[in-house]
């Protein structure tokens, strides 16, 4: 049986350069499917930090916001992240604020993991899309602010233990992205009927309009106009 060292070094070897991306498989690859093992302890130094920058080429490539490690056929616990939307002192977009989109910088995390925030129930609906599932984005239900976990490597090197609340699109991409490793692609937690090709966003940036005219039912027919976040009261 291949050890997962020895399918990070197969995978690795398939580039003609170490600049050049990984591919990323698609909807169907099992690897996107399968309970990912954990990555702590599973990797010599080295191997680790080449595949980590390996990855963050790929995503960089793609271009993307973030990369787990079965995205590229390894089903190991690691993801990379970054998302710069803005330079430092620019002022938010209308878009940005709604969601609470802010810079986040570039790091891998090593067996990433999120839970529920106690006392927070507020769902935030936005639009995802995924590189394993090109072209395609659904309206997926999000809590709002997560704790996170996980060994976060940063650009610099410097290694930090995660135990933090998120809130916003980077707690999004910290749930995008761990979720990959548990085998749940985002369209799975996707509203029902409210897959669409790239091509029609644009149509569908007013929540109210993908409501009625995709004919989204449930909570997200709940939403105030202009609004992403649904506040939940406890009975």
């Amino acid at each position: 049986m291949t050890s997962l060292a020895e399918l990070i070094e197969k995978t690795l070897a398939k580039r003609r350069s170490e600049n050049e991306p990984l591919r990323i498989v698609q909807a169907g690859h099992p690897a996107l499917r399968a309970h990912s093992k954990d990555a702590a302890r599973a990797l010599d130094p080295e191997l680790l930090g080449e595949f980590i920058q390996a990855l963050v080429v790929t995503m960089h490539e793609a271009p993307g916001v973030g990369v787990a490690a079965p995205q590229v056929g390894v089903p190991i616990r690691l993801v990379v992240m970054e998302d710069s939307v803005r330079e430092e002192g620019e002022e938010r977009d209308a878009g940005d604020a709604l969601y609470e989109r802010d810079n986040l910088p570039l790091m891998a995390v090593i067996d990433p993991r999120y839970e529920k925030v106690e006392g927070e129930d507020t769902v935030t609906f936005g639009w995802e899309g995924c590189l394993s599932v090109d072209g395609w984005r659904s309206l997926v239900p999000r809590p709002k602010s997560v704790r996170v976990f996980g060994t976060a490597i940063l650009a610099g090197g410097e290694v930090r233990e995660l135990d933090e609340v998120w809130t916003g699109w980077s707690a999004r991409i910290f749930q995008h992205e761990s979720d990959h490793l548990d085998g749940i692609l985002c369209h799975d937690r996707g509203v029902e009927r409210s897959l669409v090709q790239d091509s029609y966003l644009h149509r569908y940036t007013d929540l109210s309009a993908a409501v009625r005219y995709l004919g989204l039912r449930g909570d997200v027919a709940n939403l105030e106009p202009g609004a992403v976040d649904l506040h939940r009261t406890r009975a």
